[in-house]
């Protein structure tokens, strides 16, 4: 399918530009360099504020795991000693749990860890999608505002035209208004597209981390991301997280069922008074008659509860993500074999028969004024239309977890 290129910006602007002095800084250079829908996905990559933070999460997890590898509390060491040296009391112990809480807290922080690396993937997956879905919509208001501009360009054609036959005695004065409304409506549209891609270069802009300019990227939107194929992971991503997630909860509850009961000191004593010294192995407990972690037991109850409820959530989107997902892109791979690959430069040849009807006397002002702005947002709405396909590849490719949608794969 044939695309508006990013050439035309209007006689106005272009006059505007070669009057202007040069203004350029290294922020503009940086802008125009080119951008490719890959190249936009490794720098989201590399700079999107979730991922940094779901980095930061599987840094926190992997410290809690080998914070929890061996023991869980540290050595115990304690010492008095008159002032006169004539006693010395030394003691070491090792806080040790005997209802096995250290092996479960092992395996909650491990859990833990396998649910920060899945999530990881899936926000690295959704912020690929981001960016590539703000890349065709970048594309796409671009190409509306070139639209926009030939739009002005026509009403200008058709202005002068209308005054050319002012002079000769040819035209009436409703033409005459209706070439200055003509005028007005495409100077309204221009300005509404400026604004539109204003807009969509700030958001590519704040997502990659670099200045934008349209002149970056790609004419095609389709090009921003990869056809989808048929199959996906055999388990999402954030339905692994899910289930880590409750398998952590439920060896948490335990551990802190085990907390319970304290931990015993094990250890020894050396003890020396008046030149004689004592060695022995050394025992403390803590009685639990009133702290029985009975906060601890509740929270990790909670915990738990909520996890299940999460992971029943995830997966009942999942799997209606992805059925969904699939039907919209079938629908969409049905809609553009039907348009075909033609119709906008039909619509530009449809554009050059109605200026030529006017010239010709075929059409009077009104019917010209009517037909272009038809053609003109048929126009319109075909590159809105190669946006939307746009977006139903990525919902499938995210949908699916297909690794295209990390890089590669533009056509």
């Amino acid at each position: 399918m044939h695309f508006l290129s990013h050439m035309g910006r209007g006689g106005f602007a272009l006059a505007v530009l070669v009057a202007t002095p040069s203004l350029a800084t290294p922020a503009d250079d940086l802008a125009r360099i080119p951008l490719s829908p890959s190249e936009a996905v490794v720098a989201a990559l590399a700079n999107h504020a979730d991922v940094r933070q779901a980095e930061a999460d599987l840094l926190l997890a992997q410290g809690q795991r080998r914070q929890a590898a061996i023991l869980l509390a540290n050595p115990e060491a304690d010492g008095s000693m008159v002032l006169d040296g004539s006693r010395v009391e030394v003691g070491v112990a090792q806080p040790l749990s005997l209802t096995g809480e250290g092996w479960h807290a092992r395996k909650a922080a491990s859990k833990s860890k396998d649910a920060a690396e899945a999530s990881l993937l899936r926000t690295r997956l959704e912020v690929a999608a981001e960016a590539r879905t703000a890349y065709a919509q970048a594309v796409v208001a671009t190409a509306r505002l070139a639209l926009a501009e030939e739009g002005v360009e026509l009403a200008q054609r058709l202005h002068d035209a209308v005054t050319r036959q002012e002079e000769a005695g040819e035209a009436s004065l409703l033409d005459q208004r209706l070439a200055h409304l003509a005028q007005a409506q495409a100077a309204t549209s221009l300005l509404e597209a400026l604004e539109d891609e204003a807009e969509a270069l700030r958001a590519l802009a704040s997502i990659v981390a670099r200045p934008i300019d349209s002149e970056s990227l790609g004419a095609n939107p389709l090009a921003a991301a990869p056809e989808p194929g048929d199959t996906g992971p055999n388990m999402r991503s954030d339905v692994v997280a899910a289930q880590a997630e409750l398998e952590s909860a439920r060896a948490e509850l335990t551990r802190q069922r085990s907390a319970a009961l304290p931990p015993v000191g094990v250890g020894a004593f050396v003890e020396i008074e008046d030149g004689q010294s004592a060695l022995g192995p050394a025992v403390s407990v803590e009685l639990p008659l009133f702290n029985r972690n009975q906060e601890g037991r509740a929270e990790a109850k909670g915990r738990r509860s909520l996890a299940e409820a999460h992971l029943a959530s995830v997966e009942a989107r999942a799997t209606t993500e992805v059925s969904t997902a699939r039907g919209r892109h079938a629908r969409a791979a049905e809609l553009s074999t039907a348009l075909g690959d033609g119709l906008l430069v039909e619509a530009r040849a449809a554009l050059s028969s109605v200026q030529a009807g006017y010239l010709a006397g075929e059409f009077d002002l009104a019917t010209t004024v009517f037909l272009q702005s038809e053609i003109l947002d048929g126009q319109g709405a075909l590159i809105g239309f190669s946006g939307r396909v746009v977006e139903t590849r990525v919902d499938l490719l995210l949908a699916l977890e297909d690794p295209r949608l990390l890089a590669g794969g533009e056509q």
